[in-house]
């Protein structure tokens, strides 16, 4: 049996073992997608341990370890020495070979749930980890105008500038003053922090965003966040992170088999969860 992987820390929520075994499923190939736990500081050992398993094709990588993978790659894809992240690994031939479909997912996703012109838009990104720079990417190569980080750290922005230098993007503090002062000029929000995956809510409101501005919360696990509960009482057009979650996952399995699989019957199985999931909150 060939099999693939997730590392992070959380990964009790996922859904992504759903969509892969699907995806092996209708590719005719037998396999099975594992998530793994990892301890944080351990990457690199468990990395080094996944290398000596049998018929290992490759392990998606999530939260809180993105950004550290990259140093652990062989060989990495031009997309990951500009986002600095990876969340697809290949086990090459005695090597590991990086990749990040985040960013081609979360365009999928948008374009499907948006569908407009994202070139010349404002967009607000609140984060800075991975997903973020996955997003800051994939809004750059599409053209967009102005991409705003809102950050914690102030530390974390001036090195963010420095290594998405390429992308001239501006910083802002995460504070409610500075985000709803942004807001009132964005096109597109997209949340790619952590913030609601356990029903918290955000420091500031929506009230200055327009109505005409699309809603992108990277989060999927609860389907409707409470910034997503706000932007549809506002009729502020948004989707979460489901989509993207599904695209980023074909894409990396298309890197590891080589196959595409047809995204729509693995979309029926993730409405019927996200249906189900919303009636039970």
């Amino acid at each position: 049996m060939n099999w693939a992987a997730l590392l992070g820390n959380p990964i009790k929520h996922t859904l992504s073992p759903i969509i892969h075994r699907e995806a092996f499923k209708q590719a005719g190939i037998d396999g099975a997608y594992i998530p793994i736990q990892v301890k944080e500081g351990y990457l690199e050992e468990v990395m080094k341990g996944l290398c000596f398993m049998e018929n290992l094709l490759g392990f998606n990588i999530t939260i809180p370890f993105k950004e550290p993978a990259v140093r652990l790659m062989d060989i990495s894809g031009e997309e990951v020495k500009l986002i600095g992240a990876v969340n697809t690994v290949k086990r090459g031939e005695d090597k590991l070979v990086g990749f990040n479909t985040d960013y081609s997912g979360f365009l999928q996703a948008l374009d499907e749930a948006w569908g407009e012109n994202i070139e010349g838009c404002k967009a607000l990104i609140l984060g800075g980890g991975g997903a973020a720079r996955a997003v800051v990417y994939a809004l750059h190569t599409r053209g967009a105008k102005e991409i705003t980080l809102a950050l914690r750290s102030q530390f974390k922005g001036e090195k963010l500038k420095e290594e998405l230098s390429w992308a001239s993007i501006k910083t802002i503090p995460f504070k409610k003053e500075a985000i709803e002062g942004a807001l009132a000029e964005q096109d597109l929000l997209v949340n790619a922090t952590p913030i609601g995956l356990k029903g918290e809510a955000m420091p500031f409101s929506l009230e200055r965003l327009s109505k005409n501005a699309f809603v992108m919360d990277l989060v999927y696990n609860p389907p409707l966040t409470p910034l997503l509960k706000e932007a549809k009482e506002r009729g502020i057009p948004f989707c979460n992170g489901l989509a993207m979650l599904l695209y980023q996952a074909l894409d990396s399995f298309e890197i590891w088999t080589g196959c595409r699989v047809e995204a729509g019957p693995i979309k029926e199985i993730l409405r019927r969860w996200e249906k189900e999931a919303t009636e039970n909150r």
